[in-house]
Formats: structure tokens, C-alpha cells, sequence
């Protein structure tokens, strides 16, 4: 008689039409949360986006909405302790509940160091600072607007309790704003030494010079555009140690020490395209530097500089060309220095004496207003025509390129003489226009010129000058008034 074969068992079975379930049901909720995930953080058209997450999990997401959702408590809680890769550098997210330093619920961003890009318009791609801490939190607006507040701490060096105090803590305050957020900032003041070996540490002056005065700060940044408008406020500056009383009898290796006559058309020249302001400011132009800030920003290069010549002769006696922060800051350090021990009358002789116009045809430096003249007109300073002080002025500016264009042509860049004739101040204003008006006329013709008649544009005033080519001299004689 057969044995009967057992039944079997059916929970199995039953567990594996569970887990399908189960994982039916996860894959669905995770779809849906996948969905709502890219609904949620969906850019708008033109929003300021990145990407989160990897392979086929990548995830195109608004960075201000990815913000507003980092903030709220029940994820920031759970960002406590993570460490993310930025371009500033690895970044510590921490969480703070409501405190007497943050009366809301806050999201800490430490990095140790942190590398902070820059605007173009200050020389430099990025700042690399020891520390930095921001802190997020929530806020709203009179209109209901999504807004962030917080504090920005820098110089920071742990966020260990026993950790070294900042160097600054600034109050800041984003609302959403375009494809981003405008952020404002509010320094107060604090001490100017503060800000330089928070900027700039290993400037040799901080151990050298007495450095006093403070500076406040207001900022407004549009993110992510990285535009940036600073209204700093400086107060009671003033720097001591730095020796430049000692230039007050300097002996320059330009050649023999010729005074320039302060009141002649060469120093109104040279005041007119380099520092307008000269007599007005403390040996910096913040309205001037301000200025170029914007304009740089706008062209994203280094369109134009704001130094003073105060500014100048710093960089020629002590600290070079190199286009960094840094630079600009010991520049400053010895231009306010100066303005104290050498006086304006001084500051300006030197740079006159100093100043470079080009090179020689051997390659050696041309230095000094009076070698300049003599080198390029054959004549001493103190002989120059308003025509030939107005050209050496408009060389400053690219000296070797515009000694280069002047051997070459006979002119220097006639934009840059029409502007400079008409800024000019304290000469006969008849004389100032007629020079801006026949330098337009050259200006018109100049195109039309064979290259080999480019000299007869100086009017006779290049030493190469040729005597041919009349018809040019005649085109210019109708078209502007006689110089006095």
C-alpha cells in the first residue's frame, strides 16, 4: 500500500508573497518620495540649481529651496555631524536649538580652512581664511517671504567649547530674491589690525606697524551672481613704523633729482589722468577704489585700477605689481603712513621723479618726468608744451605700451588724450578745449591714414614727426581751432 506524501508546508509561500508585498509597496513609496523629491526641489526657469545625489539617483535640485528644507528641525537634526566636499573646502554641518546667541533653531556650516571665492574687481580668484562658521536660520519676511538670518563668525578655529574666539562675527540676513538670495551684512566696527591678519596674516607689517583706527562694514551680495557692494566705514586711521619718513631726502637712481613745477601743465596733466581727488583724500580714494570695484565686477576682469598716486609710489618704492589682495593692503598700509610723514607736496615730487614712461632702445628703464621728456620730446620738463604734458600723462597708464604706440605712430591712445584735456583743471579753459577738440579731429581722420602718415597726426610734435603727407596737416587745421 503507497505512503501518502505529507502536504507541504504553505507559510513559505505565504512569506514570500509578504516580502513581494513588502518590497511592491516600498518601491512604490519610494518612487513617490523619489516624485515628490523632484517636484519639491524642482528648479524654476533661471533658478540657481545644483546637482545632488549620483549615477542614475542624480537629482537636479534649487539651491534656495534645498536651503529652506536644510533648515527646518526635523532635518537639520539629522545633518548634525556630517562632513560634505564644497569648493570652500570640507564643510561640518552641525545643528543648533534656540540659544540666547540664536533665538531660532539654527544650521551650522564650519570649515577649517575655508577658501572663499572673490569678486574680479579685487585682484584675486578666492581668499583662503583659517576658519569660518556660519549659522542659518529660519525667518520671515513682512510680506511672508522666505528669509535666512544668522551670524557669520571668521577666524574661528574649532567648534570644540575650549576653541580660540573668532577674529570677526558679523550679523547677515538673506531673503530669496531673483534666481537666488540677496544677502545683507553688518559689521560692526572692529579693530583695523582685526581685519588685516584676518585678510591677509603673513603681512610683514602687522609686526612693524602701529596700526589704529577701526572699520565698519554694510554689504549687500546677490547670490549666486557673487555681486558685491560694500559700504565700509573707516575711523580714526592712522599707521606708524613703517620708515617712509626717511624718503623725505630720497636720492632716486632715475637720475638727478629735478623739481617738477607743481602748478605747471605737467603736474596738472599727470593729477588729471591718475588722481583727481590728490589734494582731497588721506592718501586713498574710497569713493575711487568703490568705483572700480563695480566696474570690475561688470567686465569680470581688471578693467580699471583705483589707486591714488599716493598709492602708486608705495608700490613703486616698497611693494611691486603683483596683483593680489595682500598687495593692495600693504599699499595701503604705507600710502596712509606717508600722507602722515611726507605731506602732499612731497608725495607728489617723488612720484614725479619716480614714475616710469617706457624704455629706452637699449631696454633701459626711462624713470622721472624730466628723463621722460627729454627722452621722448627732447626737452626738459620744465619745457613741455600742453600738448606734450598731456601725452606723457596719458602714458602712465600702460607705460610701456603707450611709449611703444608713440614711437610707432606719433600718438599715444586719443581717447584717453581727449579725456584727460577735458579734466584738466587750473589752465585756461580755451587752451584745455582746443586741445580735447583737435585731438577728436585726429581721432576722425585717424583711420583713414596710411601707416607711414601716422607721425603727421602729432602736429609736428613727435621728434619723428614727417613733413610730408600736407593734406593730413590740412584735414586737421578745418576741423579744430588753433591751440593758443
Amino acid at each position: 500500500m503507497p505512503t501518502a506524501t505529507p502536504p507541504r508546508p504553505r507559510w513559505p509561500r505565504r512569506l514570500a508573497r509578504f516580502v513581494a508585498a513588502v518590497l511592491l509597496v516600498l518601491t512604490v513609496a519610494a518612487g513617490a518620495l523619489w516624485a515628490v523629491l523632484r517636484i519639491a526641489l524642482m528648479p524654476a526657469a533661471g533658478e540657481w540649481a545644483t546637482e545632488i545625489g549620483r549615477g542614475p539617483f542624480t537629482l537636479r535640485a534649487g539651491v534656495p529651496q534645498l536651503v529652506w528644507l536644510a533648515t527646518t528641525p526635523w532635518i537639520g537634526e539629522r545633518l548634525h555631524g556630517v562632513r560634505i566636499a564644497t569648493r570652500a573646502g570640507p564643510v561640518t554641518l552641525g545643528w543648533e536649538p534656540s540659544s540666547t546667541r540664536s533665538p531660532a533653531p539654527a544650521l551650522v556650516l564650519h570649515c577649517e580652512p575655508c577658501t572663499v571665492p572673490l569678486p574680479a574687481g579685487l585682484g584675486q580668484a578666492a581668499l583662503t581664511l583659517p576658519a569660518a562658521q556660519l549659522t542659518l536660520a529660519r525667518a520671515l519676511t513682512g510680506q511672508n517671504d522666505q528669509a535666512l538670518d544668522g551670524l557669520l563668525m571668521l577666524g574661528a578655529h574649532a567648534l570644540a567649547p575650549d576653541s580660540a574666539p573668532p577674529l570677526l562675527i558679523t550679523h547677515w540676513r538673506a531673503r530669496r530674491a531673483g534666481a537666488g538670495w540677496a544677502v545683507q551684512l553688518q559689521a560692526a566696527e572692529h579693530p583695523l589690525r582685526d581685519w588685516l591678519a584676518l585678510l591677509a596674516p603673513q603681512l610683514p607689517e602687522l609686526a612693524r606697524a602701529r596700526i589704529d583706527g577701526t572699520l565698519a562694514l554694510s554689504a549687500d551680495l546677490q547670490l549666486p551672481e557673487r555681486t558685491l557692494q560694500l559700504s565700509p566705514r573707516l575711523t580714526g586711521v592712522a599707521v606708524q613704523g613703517l620708515g617712509t619718513e626717511a624718503w623725505a631726502n630720497l636720492r632716486s637712481s632715475c637720475g638727478p633729482r629735478v623739481a617738477v613745477d607743481a602748478r605747471g601743465w605737467l603736474t596738472r596733466a599727470v593729477l588729471a589722468a591718475e588722481d583727481q581727488r590728490f589734494y582731497e583724500h588721506p592718501g586713498y580714494d574710497m569713493e575711487e577704489l568703490l568705483a572700480t570695484l563695480h566696474t570690475n565686477q561688470q567686465r569680470g576682469a581688471i578693467a580699471r585700477g583705483g589707486s591714488t598716486i599716493t598709492q602708486q609710489l608705495a608700490k613703486l618704492m616698497v611693494t611691486g605689481g603683483e596683483r593680489t589682495l595682500a598687495r593692495k593692503l600693504r599699499e595701503w598700509l604705507y600710502a596712509v603712513e606717508m600722507e602722515q610723514t611726507l605731506g602732499k607736496a612731497r608725495i607728489l615730487q617723488l612720484y614725479l621723479q619716480l614714475a616710469p614712461w617706457g624704455q629706452t632702445a637699449e631696454g633701459h628703464l626711462v624713470c622721472g618726468a624730466d628723463a621722460a621728456a627729454r627722452h621722448h620730446f627732447k626737452v626738459p620738463a620744465r619745457r613741455l608744451t600742453p600738448r606734450q604734458a598731456i601725452t606723457l600723462a596719458a602714458m602712465l597708464r600702460n607705460p610701456l605700451r603707450e611709449a611703444e604706440r608713440w614711437a610707432a605712430e606719433g600718438s599715444v591712445d586719443r581717447d584717453r588724450l581727449v579725456w584727460i584735456a577735458d579734466q584738466i583743471r587750473g589752465v585756461p579753459v580755451r587752451q584745455r578745449r582746443a586741445l580735447a577738440a583737435r585731438w577728436r579731429a585726429e581721432r576722425e581722420v585717424a583711420g583713414a591714414l596710411p601707416v607711414d602718415a601716422a607721425a603727421q597726426l602729432a602736429g609736428g610734435e613727435h621728434p619723428h614727426a614727417m613733413q610730408a603727407n600736407q593734406p593730413v596737416a590740412a584735414q586737421l587745421t578745418q576741423a579744430a581751432p588753433r591751440i593758443p
